[in-house]
Order: structure tokens, then sequence, then C-alpha cells
């Protein structure tokens, strides 16, 4: 079993520690949160499990390899680096950090520590997503012509970050994976719900080498939830429903065919993320959303804050 140290126990890192409590690879030793309400929770549940309000103890404990990194973007740096200083691998929640800047330090620390550094880039785990990257992989789809992700929450929205580092990133991470390349310019346009706020509303553009074109609406102010990705390619179509409740949440459509509805595994992509780490770190292997996914992204998602800022397209 591998050595597991779980940081941040609010709202996602409670969804961690129960899927890590379940994994029999796992071995989770310490729960760490500034909260008191929250350690006592956590003692009462579990306990069998260390739970302290700072992380700095396991640093210098050797039965920890791996850290799990769930806490509040703007601290993701400091506490990342700590770990790959000392010797522990890191899977650290999306955003990697705030700035492109402070992920390229993670990245170079994780080089010169011969460590791994991995992005919790959820969807690339869902078995949804991986159906659709196998399609496009094998040219079933054709030459792809447009994606569009719609990601929205009905009064659902954060303070401390933007629509675009909350739910943006998600979609951007599902257009990386499945496209394989990078966007040559993007043009975004975003508004605040009211000053209190950060930006709530968000529309992105963005448009590839090969013509491709991605259009992405982003929103915390919404009549509902929405989770959805549509493809359209020169031989097939698909629609991907994360939402979708009763029915299949994944269908494709190819020309004088009709609609084939296509059955997806009931796995947490959680789950699977976590799997994919605990599977890296015991075989000492790179992960598949590391530090080039996390640079991508972080870079992307810069250039949508310029063009936001500068009301102009961006070119990259």
């Amino acid at each position: 079993m591998i050595g597991i140290a779980l940081i941040g126990c609010g709202v996602w890192g409670s969804a961690y520690l129960r899927t890590l409590n379940a994994m029999p690879e796992a071995n989770l030793l310490y729960v760490c949160d500034q909260k008191r309400a929250v350690r006592e929770m956590v003692a009462a549940k579990f306990p069998h499990i260390k739970v302290t309000g700072s992380y700095h103890p396991l640093l210098n404990d050797s039965d920890v390899q791996a850290v799990i990194i769930a806490t509040p973007p703007h601290s993701h740096y400091e506490i990342a680096a700590d770990c790959l200083t000392n010797g522990k691998a890191v899977l650290v929640e999306k955003p990697t950090t705030t700035n492109m800047k402070d992920t390229e330090k993670l990245v170079r620390l994780a080089q010169e520590n011969k460590q791994i550094l991995m992005t919790g880039h959820l969807m690339e785990y869902h078995p949804a997503v991986e159906i659709l990257k196998n399609h496009i992989s094998r040219g079933a789809f054709g030459d792809i012509k447009f994606l569009n992700f719609e990601r929205t929450n009905c009064s659902v929205y954060r303070k401390d970050v933007s629509v675009l580092w909350d739910l943006t990133v998600h979609d951007l991470t599902i257009m990386f994976y499945l496209l394989e390349s990078k966007p040559v310019w993007v043009s975004a346009r975003g508004i605040k719900w009211n000053e209190d706020l950060p930006m709530g509303i968000l529309l992105v553009s963005c448009g590839f080498s090969d013509h491709t074109l991605v259009h992405i609406h982003n929103n915390w102010h919404y009549s509902q939830k929405i989770r959805r990705l549509n493809i359209v390619g020169t031989e097939m179509m698909a629609e991907f429903d994360d939402t979708r409740k009763p029915g299949p949440k994944l269908t494709f459509l190819r020309p004088n065919a009709g609609v084939q509805n296509v059955a997806v595994p009931v796995e947490k992509p959680l789950q699977r993320q976590c799997a994919h780490f605990l599977n890296c770190v015991r075989r000492k292997k790179q992960p598949r959303s590391g530090g080039a996914g996390a640079l991508r992204v972080i870079k992307m998602m810069e250039a949508i804050e310029s063009s936001v800022l500068k009301k102009q397209i961006v070119y990259l």
C-alpha cells in the first residue's frame, strides 16, 4: 500500500477522503485541515487516521510517500513546493497554481527532486471522455470541425476564484486531452454578476491551425446545472451530457445511421484519477495529467484572462 496524506478536507477534500479510504491500495495516514470542526469530524469517523492542523509534521514522516492537496488554489504552490522538496509525490487539485510562473517552478522542483507532480484534471479520467478519445484517435469522427462545451451552475458560485478557474479549467483539460494540439488564438468575454463576486459568466472561442473551432460557455448564474459537450466531425457527431437523467449520457450520430446510445462504464472519475496516481507512485512513472498538461492549461487560462481584460483576440 502507498502511504498517503490528504491536505485540505473541505467539500472536495472530503470526497478524496471517502475515495481513498475505500481503496485497498491506499494507506491514508494523515488528514490535515486548519478548521477544528473538520478535524474533529474526521477523528470521530476515522480514528485510525492521524489528524492535524498543519501539514509540516508529515513532511518528515518517511511512511508518507504521496500527498494529495485539496486546499484553496492560492495555497497550492507553497504546500506543493514543500512536499516535493521533501521527497513526496504530489497530486494537487486544479488549478495547479494561480499563475504560470508558480506552475513552472513546481514542474522544475518535481524534475530536480525526481518526484511525481500530477494535477487533478478530473475530466481526463471520466470513462465517457476516454471513449470519445479512443474514437477520435482511430479516426471515427473524421476531421474534427467543432467542439461546444456548456458547464453551468444555478446560483452556485465561489468567492475565492472566478468561473474561469472554477469551471472553465475542466473544459480546457478535456479540449487538450481530446485534440492533442494547441489553439492559435483565443477570444473571450466575461462579466461579473455583481461587484462583490468574481467573474461569473464567461464565453470563450478559440481556433486551431487546422481550422477546428472550440466554443465554451461557463456560467454560475444559469437556470440549470449543465455539463455538456458536443463534438462535430466530418464522419460522426457526439453528445456527452453528464447531467442527463434519465437516459444515455453519451450518444453518437452518423449520417444515414441514426443515433447510437453508447454504454459508459459506471466508474467514478475521482476513483480512477486516484488509482492512476497511486499506480504512478508505485511504478515511479509520470502521470497522464502531469507537468506538461498543467502548463498548457495555465497558459491558456492566462490568455483567456488577457482577452477578457483587453476585449480582443489573443494570439498564442
